[in-house]
């Protein structure tokens, strides 16, 4: 069973509190935060460097994604504003007005070519990235979409929502696939497994649940969090979860036991929003409302956690 280790950290890699990250198959980390920017950083043995600074938004960064390819992200943020990033050239490639809290979160498809995001009216919508223009409305008839995430084969995208629901979109069919129960408070983060088969959800109930997306069976439920749980990433073999909360705790789990293998209690000082897993190696970061970013990778024998 794997264990982690933790000895690197970034501190102040941004100027206020990192609220996402997502880490692209082309090495860069991507951060947003509450200071407007978009961040990319490299990860090397003697620590993690900082690549481009993506300026653009005007009011905080509340999400960011990347396509499947690495070479493309995504970031919303209060200024309504959705905007694309090429992350080879470090540059602005192009900007969506999604309307006054329309883009809340966002999802890049792993294609490139849409982006979905998540509104305060309960709906998700899907744009077309290179027109900018919106190509579909999936209504949920629910509230306030507080995260979305397509599948990594592009057949489906997720949404969680204020007051615990959960709806699964068909892209293709542009309608309800399924709406999964389990929560009881806000869902504010969803992620899918690498194979697109399980959907982890993880809410204000300080609870994660995993759910079979074909059947809409709930398979596990992961506890132990004592606040909100505000971010969730399977590892890319899909053997182990991360997840982090406003306990201000990083904890991993082990899939196939469904048990808690490793708690990080001093990893950060603040509420952690975010996790993401490198898809090219065996370890994931965290970021924070501490300013923040912290590295973990997998031990080598006579190694000592955190």
């Amino acid at each position: 069973m794997s264990q982690y280790v933790s000895r690197t950290v970034h501190e102040d890699a941004h100027e206020d509190g990192i609220w996402s990250v997502a880490w692209s198959s082309n090495g860069q980390v991507v951060t947003g935060s509450c200071d407007e920017l978009v961040q990319t950083f490299m990860v090397h043995r003697q620590g993690i460097e900082k690549k481009h600074t993506l300026k653009g938004h005007r009011l905080g960064v509340t999400s960011v994604s990347v396509s499947s390819e690495g070479n493309r992200a995504a970031s919303s943020a209060l200024d309504a504003y959705i905007r694309l990033w090429d992350l080879e050239r470090g540059e602005e490639v192009g900007s969506i007005d999604a309307g006054p809290v329309e883009a809340w979160t966002v999802s890049l498809s792993p294609d490139g070519k849409l982006v979905a995001s998540g509104t305060q009216g309960g709906n998700v919508n899907l744009w077309n990235v290179s027109t900018g223009t919106k190509a579909t409305t999936l209504q949920t008839g629910g509230k306030f979409a507080m995260c979305v995430a397509f599948s990594p084969n592009g057949k489906y995208v997720a949404c969680g929502a204020e007051g615990g629901a959960v709806y699964v979109f068909d892209v293709d069919k542009q309608k309800l696939a399924t709406s999964l129960t389990g929560h009881s408070l806000n869902v504010r983060t969803v992620a899918f497994s690498n194979d697109s088969t399980y959907l982890l959800t993880g809410s204000d109930d300080t609870r994660c649940t995993m759910h079979d997306v074909h059947t809409g069976t709930q398979v596990a439920c992961f506890e132990g969090h004592t606040a909100w749980v505000l971010g969730a990433s399977f590892d890319p073999l899909d053997t182990h979860i991360a997840t982090c909360g406003s306990d201000t705790t990083v904890r991993l789990w082990d899939v196939a036991s469904r048990q808690c293998t490793q708690t990080f209690n001093d990893a950060h000082s603040d509420q952690v929003w975010g996790v993401a897993f490198d898809p090219q190696g065996s370890r994931f970061c965290s970021v924070s409302d501490d300013k923040t970013i912290r590295l973990y990778e997998a031990a080598v024998p006579g190694s000592t956690a955190l």
